[in-house]
């Protein structure tokens, strides 16, 4: 009888042990799990951060790719615009060299001598005749529009405009096809104006054209030149999709 009793306090003992152990194991389980759960949480925390921030710099990014082309489309408008006016004003200065040419040698006075030797000044500022040319290309016109950007070129050499009267000249030689005289018009503004605004847009059109008029080194060498200048532009993302292109 003693020994049963004592077989049963062991096995009470050994139930008791064993349903501590459980409890200790299964707290230990809890507390590790918890604390791998709180890991995961952390690492997902800051995986969510990095992830805010890079789209908030895409979200940047894309902003600024969207106002620079909204910008590059309304200065496409305002340059065209600006062509129409230099065309209105080209015959109101035909008119004035008739004049001149008709007045009779005999006539004397200052009224002769005025109209000998005063200079045309343009009726219209060169922002207006700008304007009234870039019209021309807006309207698709572009035999006018690049009659008018000459124009204005020769009528207000001095004004800041002008640049841009080039670049456009070039862009519509390009849409026309004529490859050959848009090659010449943006290499001669790399050579006056290397720090023109749209200096990046001029390589990039002028390495295309170069590239696809066989002369495939000096083109690949513009290209590369804009990577180099502006690593970060959208430019530059240009530039190695045409040299990948070419290559």
């Amino acid at each position: 009888m003693h020994r049963y009793v004592t077989t049963g306090a062991a096995v009470v003992l050994a139930a008791a042990s064993f349903v501590s152990n459980a409890q200790e194991f299964d707290a230990n389980s809890l507390r590790q799990s918890q604390a791998e759960l709180l890991l995961q949480i952390e690492q997902l925390r800051q995986e969510t951060q990095q992830l805010r921030g890079l789209l908030e710099e895409l979200s940047f990014q894309i902003t600024e790719m969207s106002s620079d082309q909204k910008d590059r489309y309304l200065d496409l408008d305002e340059r065209l615009g600006e062509l129409v006016r230099v065309q209105k004003e080209r015959p109101v200065a035909s008119a004035t060299d008739s004049q001149r040419l008709d007045t009779p040698d005999g006539v004397s006075g200052a009224e002769g001598t005025s109209q000998t030797s005063q200079p045309s000044v343009p009726e219209v500022s060169d922002q207006e005749a700008y304007d009234t040319a870039f019209q021309l290309i807006r309207e698709r016109q572009f035999e006018d529009a690049l009659v008018a950007m000459e124009s204005f070129t020769r009528t207000y050499p001095e004004s800041e405009l002008v640049l841009d009267a080039k670049f456009w000249r070039g862009q519509v030689f390009d849409v026309l096809g004529r490859d050959v005289e848009a090659i010449e018009e943006f290499k001669a503004l790399t050579l006056i104006a290397p720090d023109y605004r749209r200096i990046l847009q001029v390589k990039i059109k002028l390495g295309k054209l170069l590239i696809k008029n066989q002369q495939v080194i000096e083109g690949q060498k513009i290209l590369e030149e804009v990577i180099t200048e502006a690593p970060e532009s959208v430019e530059a993302d240009l530039a190695k999709r045409e040299l990948e292109t070419a290559n």
